[in-house]
């Protein structure tokens, strides 16, 4: 509340003010908002005036001064540089989660640095200025707000975010169920893999840096060799991913970087099953969890699954399904010829048993313009190899599918083992092009409709998008840490900020992607001016951004008081 305050100057003329106090951390400060002069000046224009201009400020008449009275010392530098206070935003995720409350049994009270204060830091900077620990440690001053996390500290924390990783991941999904009313019955998953700035554990062991009393160690260790899916030759690691219907991320687990993607599949089932006590999952995915194994495993679990299938080629292609896809009979097709779609129930042969599952067969017709353009490149690249000593030279497969090697001459019976006959092979050309456009999802769920199968696995590029943010706006990789407890660390944070992106975009209606709430937050600036007032600065999305929320946020200069309850 604003009151009156009279002070002497050296000559022992009084002055008159109305202050207010307000606190600064641990300090309480005072500000001026308005001068009114010297007191024997007033008295000769209204007698009695201080008595009055008390009176009025104990009634609460000045609290609504729209205007604030600021002077400088023109020679004086700058108080402070500008400084982000869109991390506020994120914390309100971060408190909406209550986050701080699940971490209160996991607080080591000797310790100044609290975890939750630590995992804060580390979510609000992965998402506005990913990057190692170190610089995340130095980026603090950058931060509008009293940060003081020590380095020791950030890294120590992995440790004890490794351990409490499953626990989090059920906390996080009870309270965004109660956000978003998630079911988490039918889910999408898919794996991708990060690489790191560090040596692979094979080049460690020949550097002999790991002795015979380090295998326990070794068998923890995560950074392997393994299919890249940038094509990079470090080490990488393996992510499993799980999201729900609104594209919001469930859980993750992580693999050793020379495992498959197939083979990530069961254990990721199992441990989400068991995590959040789901009775029944229909899981959507890519072909490549599209084995006899993992169909075999959600059958005899009673779950469910919308695949999409293996169609073409002459080997590993369901033989039932191309004679289907063959058929002329059966297509729906819509007005503009465009799309066109039919389904059947097959019974499917695995490991000794029979499955029945649906068949959903689409085509498109820009797909098909696609890949037939894709199929004449291949087949460009492939008359060029006809030249046998072209194709003995190059190592790539490309249109080499496109021909047929003949290594003894029909007419004479010579082997010709050097000079081969090479020449297109017009009938797998004519196989192929058979299946141009067509597109085939194999699903447990007998009952869907077409429209709702199509929908379902539609979806499933959310969790693509998912991955882009994590290696572009998130920066999740190259991955700088070693030990597989703080890669766990690293990952859990990375795993918490795509959360909180997610949940923006939804709290939003999506009308915004990642990158736009992203960068509109990094602009919502504020810079420090004296008796503790800011000016703000903000872009054009950051307003959108505010209003979205439903955030009222419109002055351009605010008490410290009012911009630390942003953005309530």
């Amino acid at each position: 509340m604003a009151f009156i305050k009279v002070t002497k100057n050296r000559e022992g003329k009084q002055h008159v003010y109305l202050v207010e106090g307000y606190r600064e951390g641990d300090k309480v400060k005072q500000r001026t908002i308005h001068t009114y002069g010297r007191l024997d000046k007033l008295e000769q224009e209204e007698s009695g005036i201080l008595e009055r201009l008390k009176k009025e400020a104990k009634e609460g008449k000045f609290n609504k001064d729209s205007h604030i009275e600021i002077t400088y010392d023109l020679n004086a530098p700058m108080n402070e540089p500008d400084k982000i206070y869109g991390w506020k935003i994120i914390d309100s995720i971060f408190k909406e989660l209550k986050i701080d409350k699940f971490l209160e049994k996991y607080e080591d009270k000797k310790r100044s640095d609290k975890i939750s204060d630590i995992l804060r830091l580390l979510t609000i900077q992965r998402i506005l200025k990913p990057n190692s620990k170190i610089s995340t440690y130095k980026a603090q001053e950058e931060l509008y707000g009293n940060w003081d996390i020590s380095l020791n500290s950030i890294y120590r924390s992995l440790d004890k975010l490794d351990k409490i990783k499953e626990d989090l991941q059920i906390h996080l999904h009870k309270e965004i169920s109660k956000i978003t009313n998630r079911t988490a019955n039918l889910v999408f998953y898919d794996v991708t893999n990060y690489y790191f700035e560090t040596d692979s554990i094979e080049k460690l062991q020949h550097k002999a840096k790991y002795d015979e009393l380090s295998q326990e160690k070794l068998e923890k260790e995560m950074r392997r060799k393994g299919p890249s899916k940038e094509h990079r030759p470090e080490p990488i690691i393996q992510l499993g991913l799980f999201m729900d219907t609104n594209g919001i991320p469930i859980s993750y687990k992580l693999f050793k970087g020379n495992q498959t993607d197939p083979i990530t599949y069961l254990p990721a089932i199992e441990t989400i099953k068991k995590q959040f006590g789901i009775e029944r999952l229909i899981v959507v995915a890519d072909k490549a969890m599209n084995s006899s194994k993992n169909v075999s495993y959600m059958s005899e679990g009673n779950d469910g699954w919308v695949f999409s299938q293996k169609h073409r080629g002459k080997r590993g292609a369901p033989k039932d399904i191309q004679n289907f896809i063959l058929e002329d009979k059966d297509w729906e097709v819509n007005e503009e010829m465009t799309f066109a779609k039919k389904s059947f129930i097959r019974e499917r042969k695995i490991e000794g048993k029979k499955v029945k599952e649906k068949v959903l067969v689409t085509w498109n017709k820009k797909y098909a313009q696609r890949e037939q353009a894709r199929r004449e490149g291949a087949l460009d690249y492939a008359r060029k190899l006809t030249q046998p000593q072209l194709y003995r030279m190059t190592s790539k497969k490309g249109g080499k599918k496109y021909l047929e090697v003949r290594l003894v001459d029909p007419k004479t019976g010579e082997i010709l083992p050097y000079k081969p006959t090479i020449t297109l092979d017009e009938d797998q050309i004519n196989f192929d092009a058979q299946f141009d456009g067509i597109n085939v999802i194999v699903t447990s769920e007998l009952t869907m409709s077409d429209e709702e199968i199509i929908s379902a696995y539609g979806e499933l590029s959310e969790i693509e998008d998912c991955f882009r943010v994590t290696k572009s706006q998130l920066e999740t990789r190259p991955v700088y840490v070693r030990t597989p407890e703080h890669i766990q660390g690293h990952f859990l944070t990375c795993f918490l900020a795509l959360i909180h992106v997610r949940l923006l975009q939804y709290k939003t209606n999506k009308q915004m992607s990642s990158e736009r709430i992203i960068n509109a937050l990094k602009t919502a600036k504020s810079t420090k001016l004296n008796q503790g007032y800011y000016r703000l600065q903000e872009s054009e999305d950051m307003k959108l951004l505010n209003k979205l929320l439903g955030i009222k946020w419109e002055k351009g200069i605010v008490k410290h008081e009012e911009l630390n309850r942003y953005p309530l």
